[in-house]
């Protein structure tokens, strides 16, 4: 499968899973603002999911590019979407920016700064459409955290890779701690995000 084939795959799953499941589950309501709570626990375990589904994915289908990267990030943000639809008003388009900002991390594969500029391209791609206030702590914070989570990548994946014999489980495993790192320090910034009454 071509790069080009890969990214268009991951944008329409991006797309059409959202919007498939959309009505299913809980999600923000205006009215039920004072009621919001952080939501860490499932941000985390929607992490490591997304993170380790598309590290899988983006394993088996092999040639590591724009298009796994765009892989990677669809299944972190649909997960992530799942996480976010009832604290901010979150639509498909989150899975999708995912999906774009990702994408752009094959540009930066052998710099120590890429995952700084990979969690900027998310980070704007994200807030076009978001409803909130606090947006430019989500930016600045995406740009920490998977600053942050790119420099622990060699420290962790291949450790734990060869934990489990390069396998399957083992990459799984491994990128899904990586995204998990990431969700962590972002939790802050989450925070910080609050919607817009008007």
């Amino acid at each position: 499968m071509d790069e080009l084939t890969k990214m268009i795959a991951g944008a329409a799953i991006s797309y059409i899973v959202p919007k498939a499941l959309g009505n299913i589950g809980k999600t923000f309501t205006p009215a039920g603002n004072s009621e919001r709570t952080l939501p860490t626990v499932q941000w985390l375990i929607a992490a490591f999911i997304g993170g380790a589904l598309g590290g899988a994915i983006s394993g088996a289908v092999g040639n590591q590019g724009a298009g796994n990267w765009a892989l990677y990030g669809a299944a972190l943000g649909i997960m992530q979407w799942f996480a976010l639809r009832a604290y901010l008003p979150v639509g498909g388009w989150w899975a999708l920016a995912s999906t774009l900002g990702w994408s752009s991390a094959a540009l930066f594969v052998g710099n120590p700064l890429g995952g700084f500029f990979v969690g900027l391209a998310i980070g704007i791609l994200q807030i076009i459409g978001l409803n909130a206030k606090g947006i430019g702590y989500w930016i600045g914070g995406n740009a920490l955290a998977w600053g942050v989570a790119a420099l622990l990548l060699p420290l962790l994946v291949n450790p734990i890779g060869s934990a489990f014999g390069f396998n399957a489980l083992g990459w799984m495993i491994g990128w899904g701690v990586i995204a998990t790192i990431g969700a962590g320090i972002l939790l802050y910034f989450l925070a910080k995000l609050e919607p817009k009454t008007t």
